[in-house]
């Protein structure tokens, strides 16, 4: 969920879906990247550069060759939440409220299966770990070949401290009581209670969770219950593959097979943890919108791993920064959308699957929800079964209430059969050009606007994990 952004010669990793309440979203607090600017996250259409901060990452797939459009740029994010160790929309923070989700259970070969097994227990029997490498993109698309490195490094001690940087980028963490991501060269941070043990991945706090299993895989698996079965998550297929050397050591490997990526790891023998983790994302890639990507690999290159050592304490020590800013009160208090709230609804006309068009002047007298989407977005595929089930509710109960699931820059054939499965029940429309989602300053999905009888926005919601919420500003506003 976090975006991987090249610039100036040096890895970037934004934080901006991971610290962006989950959301897809622009760099948290950065300047648009430019438009050949290749970027981890889901690919999105070229926009004008000056309008770049207020356009909603995403995905142009029915790109006309006449007249020649600029082609979307790619974005590397985790793969919405399943992609690397589990990326992509399974990434969305766990705000305690169900998620309708099919997961995928893998097939995994027996001698996998017993590597996976030694894993666990090699993780699980840690009592402190300190880990340093590169994390490096080589890709190649349109023809450009690019390769970009950043450093990292980790520390462990049991049961639940950590810190994992990224060289000139990013701190996440935790001294025991309080997990933290903080930004230096923004200022920022955001923080959530620290787990009291080991747990599982969907038990993590985000945006910890996302930052560290796209930047820090390793140090990730040292913090939950059963890193063989994280690893495992969200895969079609598990096999044991023909051994690696690697400075003339040869390390196990498995390979991890899902159906728009894959990854390799490789493991070493002696202590069953993470030397290297290689993943490819081409796949992933070409199915959001780049048909001429030739290569996108992401590389986790541990050089140095170190097992139950004696970290030093002050590697654990965070206090909040001065001056510096918290981003989760600043999301949940402001911003261009929620600044909408308490004003009258912008008008709009879009047609819908059916090709039929609907105007929102047209719905007066009825509480209208708006979310805004996109089928390459996990949080807003975790989201809209939630929004669909308040609805069918609601509308069963007799209450006016108008329910719109708004999809942006995708085409109907891409769409339907997504909606179809996660909000069959919602009335989807089609903002082609962003038109709409730039109305309401759409900068990171999901985002859903509840709108009032009388017309006018009552409440805005930017992120997933927050049905709890929007049914109570539903509910309020039915009542009013």
């Amino acid at each position: 969920m976090v975006k991987l952004r090249t610039r100036t010669g040096r890895l970037v990793l934004s934080l901006s879906l991971a610290l962006g309440a989950s959301g897809v979203t622009p760099a948290w607090g950065e300047e648009p990247a430019k438009p050949d600017a290749p970027q981890t996250d889901a690919p999105a259409a070229t926009p004008d550069p000056e309008k770049d901060g207020q356009k909603p990452a995403g995905a142009k797939p029915d790109v006309k060759p006449e007249p020649p459009k600029p082609k979307p740029r790619v974005k590397v994010q985790k793969i919405d939440g399943k992609e690397l160790l589990k990326v992509d929309g399974a990434d969305a923070p766990d705000h305690g409220a169900a998620v309708e989700k099919k997961k995928l259970v893998a097939k995994v070969s027996d001698d996998a299966k017993a590597e996976l097994a030694k894993i666990s227990a090699a993780y699980k029997a840690l009592t402190a770990l300190e880990v340093a490498g590169t994390l490096s993109a080589d890709i190649k698309v349109g023809g450009q070949a690019q390769q970009e490195r950043a450093q990292i490094t980790g520390s462990f001690a049991a049961p639940n401290k950590f810190r994992h940087e990224v060289k000139d980028d990013v701190v996440v963490g935790s001294t025991g009581t309080q997990a933290y991501a903080y930004r230096p060269a923004k200022n920022d941070y955001k923080t959530a209670d620290a787990p009291k043990d080991r747990v599982a991945s969907d038990k993590f706090p985000s945006p910890m969770k996302d930052l560290l299993q796209m930047q820090n895989p390793a140090l990730l698996c040292a913090l939950l219950d059963d890193a063989g079965k994280f690893l495992e998550e969200d895969v079609a297929e598990v096999s044991k593959i023909a051994d690696l050397k690697i400075d003339g050591k040869a390390f196990t490997q498995l390979t991890f097979k899902a159906p728009k990526e894959s990854y390799t790891v490789s493991i070493d023998p002696a202590t069953h943890l993470i030397r290297r983790v290689v993943l490819d994302m081409k796949q992933h890639i070409k199915e959001a919108g780049r048909e001429d990507v030739e290569q996108f690999v992401l590389t986790f290159d541990y050089t140095s791993v170190q097992a139950n050592g004696t970290p030093k304490a002050e590697a654990f020590a965070w206090a909040v920064p001065g001056g510096a800013k918290d981003q989760g009160a600043a999301e949940t208090e402001g911003g261009e959308a929620t600044a909408l709230a308490g004003k009258a609804a912008p008008d709009f006309t879009l047609n819908g699957l059916d090709g039929k068009p609907v105007a929102l002047k047209d719905q007066r007298g009825s509480v209208v929800i708006l979310d805004f989407w996109a089928t390459w977005c996990g949080p807003c595929l975790q989201s809209l079964p939630q929004l669909n089930k308040l609805h069918a509710e609601l509308t069963k109960a007799g209450k006016p209430v108008k329910t719109y699931a708004i999809d942006l820059e995708e085409s109907k054939e891409k769409v339907q059969p997504v909606a179809a499965k996660v909000c069959p029940d919602l009335h989807v429309l089609l903002d082609a050009d962003s038109s709409v989602s730039e109305k309401y300053g759409v900068s990171g999905i999901p985002q859903t606007v509840v709108i009032g009888k009388d017309g006018k926005v009552k409440k805005v919601f930017v992120g997933g994990g927050q049905e709890a919420k929007i049914r109570a500003a539903v509910e309020k506003a039915l009542k009013e």
